[in-house]
């Protein structure tokens, strides 16, 4: 009798110890490390994307990395305009012309990490911490590779109602972009970015298939 108590109390006892983490209210007892990453400005909290935000996180790193193609270009309004350090660029087809124009400037382009940043998302909008390492075309005859360079950036996508991206916002270093609202020198800058996306426009074609 004494040696089928043991066996039962050691059963009971193994049962015990498989048992998925007990849960106490929204506590578990078996607490799990936040999810975090990695930009130049620190250390930030993030989540997995959902389906529908993975398929088009996919569709956004293509342009990034020098696969332009007009599903990705189908994501955004007809009016949408990006905006980084270099470029203002008004309108989807000005918007091709800047991505399609990059495969003439670099030889290859890798991300190296992207990951949604909660705090910095909500309705309607969807932000991601963006590290892309470029590598340029070189100049040289007969070497296809120049220098690289890697960039970490904020990367802020808005949605219209219809769910089309009608701004696109990269801000390199997670410093914000200077526009007319900062100053003279805003001003400056500002005006130089939308020549500069002008000049991409008239020499880039907007058609992905023309790569």
């Amino acid at each position: 009798m004494d040696d089928d108590v043991t066996i039962s109390s050691l059963s009971t006892i193994f049962k015990y110890h498989n048992q998925p983490p007990l849960t106490i209210g929204a506590q578990n007892l078996h607490i799990q490390p936040a999810m975090t990453t990695d930009s130049s400005k620190g250390t930030h909290p993030t989540r997995q994307p959902s389906s529908s935000e993975q398929q088009l996180i996919d569709d956004i790193l293509l342009l990034y990395q020098l696969q332009p193609s007009e599903k990705a270009y189908n994501h955004y309004a007809p009016n949408a305009v990006f905006h980084d350090p270099v470029s203002i660029a008004k309108g989807l087809d000005s918007i091709k012309s800047q991505f399609n124009g990059m495969p003439k400037l670099f030889a290859s382009s890798v991300t190296e990490k992207c990951d949604i940043l909660p705090s910095e998302s909500g309705p309607g909008k969807l932000a991601m911490n963006l590290t892309q390492r470029y590598v340029f075309k070189s100049a040289l005859p007969g070497k296809s590779e120049g220098g690289e360079k890697t960039v970490n950036s904020k990367v802020t996508l808005w949605f219209n109602g219809e769910g089309l991206i009608e701004k696109h916002d990269e801000e390199w270093d997670h410093e914000a972009n200077k526009s007319g609202e900062d100053g003279f020198m805003g001003k400056m800058q500002q005006m130089r970015k939308k020549v500069d996306a002008k000049v991409v426009e008239k020499t880039v074609s907007s058609d992905p298939s023309k790569v």
